[in-house]
């Protein structure tokens, strides 16, 4: 058995023991319950709605120019009033679930002897074996990295499988079978509210809108009988039985869905079990492979007790296991071609799913793709990059005519569809404005550009596609800008859903210059003015001089890095949001060793807690003040063990298949938790790499082999007793860079004669 398997030594009990198979665009979780198979099923495009303008009706510019009157006057009330009723929009389309795959075992009377589920995360195949005194049956299944179809295999021993094989959805659908066929057309409703937003009718339905999809099984079985019954197939005393289930929307795909799915079909059939499985691997695999990570020499472990573990044994296991899994929800959420990773990645079975299952791009979106360019998965990092293209066009309006102002702005919410406007109208809470009214989420977004550029030194990437739309972002920020007290700030602005305390006791979220928005800004100019002259281009003058008449970063009276441009007074001390601290992590603003320990005692002060995805980013936060022993706690909070499905804004965890709960599941949570543990063993910029810069004692042997730099350099790294013994560096193109382990620092230069060198240490 490989060391990178999820394992389980009995039956599923509830949703969160399922396991995720998925190909990007087709999803499917696993449930196998003692006398049932429950799976359920995913497609990326299925989503709520269409493309329209969701601009607030009654919204006109002078409205913006009232907001700012009444900040620069501390009327923040009036601010948030006039923003709530005419500024802020309708919310973003809700992502759907398609529908369940529902096998139920017939002539179950003999309680089980033993129980086994595994996910060999190298390989993306999932099998269960369940025995009893006179049986045992076997399930093999797979999403095929080639074809989109769940593929899976029932085999029985010492007695025939009876089964009963069913699909429904919670959309509107209708169902039609054949002796071997189930064909389920649906259709996605015109509306969802979000979850937490109370009206009337939540789901809506109009005749000859809303996306149409399909999901086709085909069954076919190895003796025994098969009939239909009730647009059910039930399966008598077969040896074996092979299914085959595939889908897709008319989102992209305006073909005849039916005929798509069945020519699919026919060719995974043709072709078998086996040899689609061959192919899938040989798809899958390599992808997986370009990245191994050893913190322990543990292996084969209950995945549950590795869990609860965690608290008291300092195993490296738990902690490798957790990244690799990281990156097989990227691999398999987010394939180059298909849409971008959201909330849930694509395994959401919820109809009105916490937060819409969106794109929120206020930390979420992004925090989804932090390991893709350092752990060897760049391809998979592109979905983000066409969403982004598509929410850059449709932004253009929207910085138009909210704004006045040139280029293309987004906020908090991002849909299938590229929504760009504010969300929060008519929300049932007090002041919406503190997560709807953030204009910032471009520049966050525009990161990952160049990110992308200076991990894989791509310049046709960087001219062609990444600066078009860092120029869009720029564009808009230059216009955005507003001059108060001789410096460019952001007004009206929010440091996202927080909220602070005025000098009156008052509580509000619009003020001007948040820390985070001067942070992106400074950031998105820099590398602006970074591609240029790389592209040969010359430097925008007006950016030049904006960058020099944006805020300084401020330590504030208590000791913390300010999180607004005034030293005000959280309302909520260890709120989940760590938003002031951008420029630190994700970003790389922070360099001063004042403003580093004022950073720390902001981390200090919002304490351990939080949602899952919020622990992780504190872990990262730490682990880039090089603070293991603090980020590794943080990590040990995130793996809680936990089956809590309320909604939560405190608590976190991790569920017993090792997604993240906020609670509930959100799949962010997982891929900041492997950022964390990235950021422990390497950190890089253009010109520097430094090897284990926060290793926590836990972590004292091991290797890494594919990590990335920026600068595009790949390593592997070996160490023991927390000290490096040996590195293989490989760059992508001639130029120097220095190496930081063990207290040294080498200028390594890679010419003509060698892009890679070797150092073993004694």
């Amino acid at each position: 058995m490989g060391k990178y398997n999820l394992r389980y030594g009995e039956a599923a009990k509830f949703r969160y023991d399922g396991l995720p198979l998925g190909s990007g665009d087709f999803g499917a979780r696993v449930n196998s319950y003692e006398t049932y198979e429950d799976i359920s099923l995913n497609l990326d495009t299925l989503w709520s709605g269409e493309e329209k303008n969701k601009m607030n009706p009654l919204f006109s510019p002078d409205k913006l120019e009232e907001i700012r009157e009444h900040i620069l006057k501390e009327e923040y009330k009036e601010a948030e009033e006039i923003s709530k009723r005419y500024v802020l929009g309708d919310w973003s389309e809700c992502y759907l679930p398609a529908g369940n795959l529902i096998i139920k075992y017939l002539d179950e009377d003999e309680a089980k002897t033993s129980f086994y589920r595994e996910l060999s995360l190298d390989t993306a195949v999932y099998k269960m074996e369940a025995n009893s005194n006179s049986s045992k049956r076997h399930l093999s299944a797979f999403v095929s990295f080639c074809d989109s179809t769940l593929v899976a295999r029932l085999e029985g021993e010492n007695r025939g499988l009876s089964l009963e094989v069913s699909l429904d959805s919670k959309l509107h659908y209708c169902l039609n079978s054949s002796e071997n066929r189930l064909t389920l057309k649906g259709r996605a409703p015109i509306y969802a509210a979000p979850n937490y937003f109370n009206v009337p009718e939540p789901i809506r339905y109009e005749d000859g809108k809303g996306l149409n999809f399909v999901l086709m099984l085909e069954v076919l079985i190895h003796s025994g009988e098969m009939q239909k019954k009730d647009d059910k197939l039930i399966i008598n005393n077969a040896d074996k039985v092979e299914l085959y289930l595939t889908g897709d929307t008319d989102y992209k795909n305006k073909e005849n869905l039916e005929e798509f799915c069945k020519n699919r079909l026919k060719k995974v059939r043709e072709q078998g079990f086996d040899k689609s499985l061959t192919e899938h691997k040989e798809a899958f695999t390599p992808h997986f492979k370009t990245f191994e990570i050893s913190l322990s020499d543990s292996e084969n472990k209950d995945t549950v007790k590795a869990i609860k573990d965690a608290k008291d044994i300092d195993d490296g296991y738990i902690y490798e296991l957790m990244t690799q899994y990281a990156r097989y929800l990227l691999i398999t959420s987010s394939k180059p071609g298909t849409e971008c990773a959201n909330l849930q990645g694509i395994w959401s079975d919820i109809l009105r799913a916490p937060w819409s299952s969106n794109y929120t791009v206020n930390i979420n979106t992004e925090m989804n793709y932090w390991i893709a360019e350092s752990t060897g998965l760049s391809d998979f990092h592109r979905p983000l990059f066409e969403l982004l293209e598509k929410v850059s066009k449709r932004g253009e309006e929207t910085a138009k005519k909210m704004y006045g102002a040139r280029g293309w702005v987004s906020h908090h919410n991002v849909d299938l569809w590229g929504h760009s406007t504010p969300v929060g109208l008519n929300a049932g809470d007090d002041n919406p404005s503190v997560y709807g009214l953030w204009q910032m989420s471009g520049g966050w977004l525009c990161r990952h550009l160049f990110e992308h550029y200076l991990y894989e030194q791509d310049e046709d990437f960087l001219r062609d596609t990444a600066y078009p739309i860092i120029d869009g972002a720029v564009k808009f920020y230059l216009d955005y800008l507003r001059e108060v007290d001789g410096y460019l700030v952001t007004i009206p602005s929010t440091s996202p859903e927080n909220y602070f305390v005025d000098d009156k006791g008052g509580v509000h979220a619009l003020t001007y210059a948040s820390t985070m928005d001067i942070s992106i800004i400074k950031e998105l100019f820099a590398n602006y003015l970074t591609i240029q002259d790389i592209l040969g281009l010359e430097k925008d003058k007006e950016v030049l001089n904006a960058l020099k008449k944006l805020p300084p970063f401020k330590i504030g009276k208590t000791g913390a890095l300010c999180e607004w441009f005034v030293d005000y007074t959280e309302n909520d001390v260890h709120h989940r949001h760590v938003s002031h601290l951008y420029g630190l992590y994700p970003g790389n603003l922070i360099k001063d060793e004042k403003l580093k320990k004022a950073c720390e005692t902001s981390l200090n002060r919002r304490g351990d807690d939080g949602t899952g995805w919020c622990i992780a980013w504190k872990a990262c936060l730490y682990a880039r003040l090089k603070e293991a022993e603090s980020a590794l706690n943080l990590l040990k909070n995130q793996l809680r063990y936990t089956v809590e499905e309320n909604i939560m804004v405190t608590g976190g965890g991790t569920y017993p298949n090792l997604f993240c709960a906020h609670p509930p599941f959100q799949i962010d949570g997982n891929f900041g938790f492997a950022a964390a543990v990235i950021e422990m063993i390497l950190q890089s910029d253009e010109d520097r790499i430094q090897l284990l810069p926060a290793l926590p004692k836990a972590f004292n042997t091991g290797f890494v082999k594919g990590i990335r730099a920026k600068g595009g350099y790949c390593l592997d790294v070996d160490w023991k007793n927390g000290k490096v013994t040996h590195i293989v560096i490989r760059a992508k193109k001639y130029g120097s860079v220095k190496l930081c382990y063990n207290g040294n620092e080498e200028n390594l230069v890679f010419d003509v004669d060698s892009l890679s060198k070797e150092i073993k240490i004694c």
